[in-house]
Formats: structure tokens, C-alpha cells, sequence
């Protein structure tokens, strides 16, 4: 698997099976590989289907875009479909979005999850977790237009929901075949000016793992108020 980023990828054999990337912004591009096994697959955004791509190749090649695409800035629905019952995988997903105004300096304001900015409750359920030495700023534990989230995934980690704002919450979940530290665990663009707060919360049905914060970008412009 070196020839995978980090080590590791997705992969199907499933005619129909469908892997779903939610995104705001306006190009994307979907990484992988194509192999003597693989097979016939296709791609919809917004629910328009693009045609029928072939994953084969002799000799195997790596790194390779299986699907791209250009939309207007806004929030859009990738799905990435197998074709028939032989092979397909997918390393990695770019995806390219805008925050502000154009020709405007990106600010980027790192909180470590020490920060005063993260509050944890209840204060009993938080401590540091056993890997923190593969955290960035070697801890375990906003406002403006867009934030990610970092931290942890793999076999002993949980689902969780999060939400901004008063916003509905959405379910991901951390747990994954292999450990990897300093993940993007949660992205979300076009917050809009002023104060948001993220809340996550452990998802009871599937809270038996651990769930690690590292640190969160907050990403913002001049023309936001961002300092």
C-alpha cells in the first residue's frame, strides 16, 4: 500500500456501491488508482451523472484523477459509483474553495485544543489521550468564514455529531481501519461574518471508542473583520 497516500485507501467490488462527498466550493477531484482489476465507474455532482470512466490499466498506476469536475461556488453532492462487480478505489479527495473576497490575504488563526476557545463538558469525561505525542503541538484535547477540525482517527476511535451554530447536527465517525494522527475530522466554508460556536458531541450509539480534538484553522479574511 505505499503507493497510497498515508498508506491506505478505499476500495470496492460491489457493483452500485457509492462512496459521498458533501463540499462547499467549486472544483473537485477524486484520487486514486487504476489496476488490471479494476473496472467500469462513473461520477454524479448535483445529481448530474457524468459518463462511464474505465479504471484499467496495465501496468498499475498510482495517484491518478478518476473523476473531476468545475461547479459555481456554492455547496454541492459528489457521488462516486462502481459500475459492475470488479474493483475500484479512491485515495484521496481535493476539493478548492473560496473564503472572501477575491485577491484578498487568507488568514489562518490556529487554536491548539488547550485554548481558551474550546470548552469541555462535562470536565471529568476529558483527558489526553495515549498517542499525544503524535499531536500537533504535542496536546491532546471562533469566528469567521470557514474552520476545520483536526484530530485522530482509527480503530479505537468514535462516532461523533457536530454542529454550527443552532445549525442541525450532522453524524461523521472517526473510527477507521488504520490510526492516523492530525486528520481533518470536520470542514465547514461560508460561516458568514461575525461569531460561531462548534459543538460536538459523542455519539452515544457508537461512544465505546475514544474521540480526540488536536487543534482547529479558523480561516478568515480583511473584508470578514478577521485579525
Amino acid at each position: 500500500m505505499d503507493q497510497y497516500s498515508e498508506a491506505s485507501f478505499f476500495v470496492s467490488q460491489t457493483k452500485g456501491a457509492t462512496m459521498s462527498f458533501s463540499f462547499y466550493g467549486t472544483s473537485l477531484a477524486v484520487i486514486g488508482a487504476k489496476r488490471g482489476n479494476h473496472g467500469p465507474y462513473h461520477a454524479t455532482i448535483d445529481g448530474i451523472a457524468s459518463e462511464t470512466f474505465s479504471g484499467v490499466s496495465n501496468p498499475d498506476q498510482f495517484n491518478q484523477t478518476l473523476f473531476s469536475s468545475e461547479s459555481p461556488l456554492g455547496n454541492h453532492a459528489l457521488a462516486f459509483l462502481n459500475d459492475d462487480n470488479t474493483f475500484i478505489d479512491v485515495d484521496y479527495v481535493v476539493f478548492q474553495s473560496s473564503i472572501g473576497e477575491d485577491g484578498e490575504n487568507l488568514i489562518v488563526n490556529t487554536f491548539q485544543d488547550t485554548h481558551p476557545a474550546f470548552n469541555y463538558a462535562p470536565s471529568s469525561s476529558w483527558g489526553t489521550p495515549s498517542n499525544v505525542g503524535t499531536f500537533s503541538g504535542g496536546s491532546g484535547q471562533s469566528a469567521r468564514d470557514a474552520i476545520a477540525l483536526y484530530g485522530p482517527v482509527g480503530p479505537a476511535s468514535s462516532g461523533f455529531s457536530v454542529k454550527i451554530d443552532s445549525g442541525v447536527p450532522l453524524s461523521l465517525n472517526a473510527n477507521k481501519q488504520f490510526y492516523r494522527s492530525q486528520q481533518i475530522l470536520f470542514f465547514a466554508a461560508n460561516l458568514g461574518k461575525g461569531e460561531h460556536t462548534l459543538t460536538l458531541n459523542l455519539n452515544s450509539a457508537t461512544s465505546s471508542g475514544e474521540f480526540a480534538i488536536d487543534y482547529a484553522n479558523v480561516y478568515t479574511t480583511p473584508s470578514l473583520g478577521g485579525t
